[in-house]
């Protein structure tokens, strides 16, 4: 008989590539489950706390934090270790007075980024738009949808946290500043100073602007993060 339903287990050696473990200390790690993020693009929450802020040594001290409503992504308390963590989710573990946000190393694994605070917002790039009964809805990387706001596939929507509301829409323009999340300058920050628009064929193409520097992208490569200069803190 065939198998029904989704793997539950995933061996180490097979995991996302954006996970920042070694692949050889133990057979199998942890699933991400269907949430925000795909299997592809994020981290599971039990693999964040044991491996990447090093509190715990092992899941089952991981997962007893986790009960304890001690971890909040994004302001709202998470307890699945399955939890899918993606590209600028806030993490804060406030007993600890720890504060994170995800973010991409030059290699292009998620990694934490040290803040000072919980953070109140987070960017969102805006990849689906489509007519609804209700109005024109927006769908974002991190699967938030909205009616009625006023945006175009590529552009990002500043969300206030804990409570999901949009603040500001950050056009993907010339003169904008994007995150870069693959290729040689992954986790680095630059200017648009150009869009090459693509065809059937042909990808979006972005030139971009990084001080005397000057490198050409695909458009899915970028994540635009502000209007002025934003610099988000490339880790190797």
């Amino acid at each position: 008989m065939s198998r029904k339903g989704q793997n539950k287990k995933t061996k180490t050696i097979s995991m996302s590539k954006v996970v920042n473990t070694s692949r050889k200390e133990t057979s199998w790690t942890v699933n991400t489950k269907a949430g925000p993020h795909t299997k592809e693009t994020s981290v599971a929450l039990g693999i964040v706390i044991r491996n990447y802020t090093e509190i715990v040594k092992t899941m089952k001290e991981a997962k007893k934090i986790l009960n304890n409503s001690e971890v909040k992504v994004n302001g709202v308390v998470r307890k699945e270790h399955q939890f899918p963590i993606g590209l600028f989710d806030v993490v804060t573990l406030a007993k600890q007075k720890l504060f994170f946000r995800m973010v991409f190393d030059t290699k292009g694994r998620l990694v934490l980024k040290a803040i000072e605070a919980e953070a109140k917002e987070k960017m969102s790039k805006v990849v689906r738009k489509v007519m609804t009964s209700k109005g024109i809805q927006v769908t974002t990387d991190d699967a938030r949808t909205f009616v009625g706001v006023k945006a175009n596939v590529g552009d990002s929507l500043k969300i206030s946290l804990p409570s999901g509301k949009v603040t500001e829409v950050v056009a993907f323009s010339e003169g904008a500043q994007a995150y870069i999340t693959k290729g040689a300058h992954c986790a680095q920050t630059a200017k648009i100073v150009a869009i090459v628009e693509g065809t059937e064929k042909k990808e979006k193409l972005v030139k971009m602007e990084k001080g005397k520097e000057t490198f050409e992208t695909i458009a899915k490569n970028i994540h635009v993060v502000g209007k002025d200069k934003v610099e988000v803190e490339a880790l190797d």
